[in-house]
C-alpha cells in the first residue's frame, strides 16, 4: 500500500509539469499580434511597374493579423516594389485595391506549424469596374526549431502564410494590362 501511495504522489507530481512543458512545446496560448514590417515580401515576382495610383482597403481578421495592419503591410509593400507609383490614403486614386482575408486555418498543436490562408484580391478602377479578382491561398511554415514557444511557431507561420499571399497577390497584379 505504501509503494502506491508513494507511485501515486510521483505520478502526479511529474505529470503536471511534463504537460506544461508538451503544452508550451506543441501548442500556443496568446499571439503576439504581427506587425506590418513582419508582413512585406522581401521579393516580388513583377513584370509591370503600373505608372497609376491606387487606394488600399483591407478587411478580415486572423489571429494575429488585423484589418489596420494588412493595410499598413499591403501599402509598404506596394511602395517596395513599386507595384503602382504611389499609394493614396482616400479618395482620389485610379485603381482601390481590395483585401480581404477570408479564412485562417491554425493547427492546434504539433511541433512544426503550417498555417494557410486564403484572402479575398480586387482590383477596380476608380469608377467601380472590376479589373480583376481572385481568392489567392497560401501557406507558412515554421519549424520546430525555430522558436520555443508554440504561440511564436503559430505566429511566425502565419506571418509567412500572409506574407506569401501578398507575394503572390502583387505579382499577378504587376501582369496586368492596366
Amino acid at each position: 500500500m505504501t509503494n502506491s501511495i508513494f507511485l501515486t504522489a510521483v505520478t502526479q507530481r511529474l505529470v503536471a509539469p511534463i504537460l506544461c512543458v508538451a503544452a508550451a512545446l506543441l501548442g500556443g496560448c496568446a499571439i503576439t499580434p504581427s506587425t506590418p514590417q513582419s508582413l512585406v515580401p522581401a521579393t516580388v515576382d513583377s513584370a509591370t511597374k503600373h505608372p497609376q495610383t491606387v487606394s488600399v482597403a483591407a478587411a478580415g481578421t486572423v489571429s494575429h493579423v488585423s484589418p489596420e495592419t494588412l493595410a499598413e503591410a499591403l501599402t509598404a509593400a506596394i511602395n517596395k516594389h513599386k507595384t503602382f507609383s504611389r499609394v493614396i490614403q482616400g479618395a482620389g486614386a485610379d485603381y482601390l485595391l481590395a483585401v480581404v482575408i477570408v479564412n485562417g486555418d491554425y493547427p492546434k498543436f504539433g511541433a512544426s506549424f503550417t498555417v494557410k490562408i486564403d484572402m479575398a484580391w480586387s482590383l477596380k478602377r476608380a469608377d467601380g469596374t472590376v479589373v480583376w479578382q481572385e481568392v489567392i491561398k497560401s501557406e507558412g511554415l515554421a519549424g520546430a526549431g525555430e522558436a520555443f514557444a508554440g504561440s511564436e511557431r503559430i505566429r511566425m507561420a502565419g506571418e509567412r502564410a500572409v506574407l506569401n499571399n501578398i507575394a503572390q497577390g502583387l505579382g499577378k497584379i504587376s501582369k496586368l494590362k492596366l
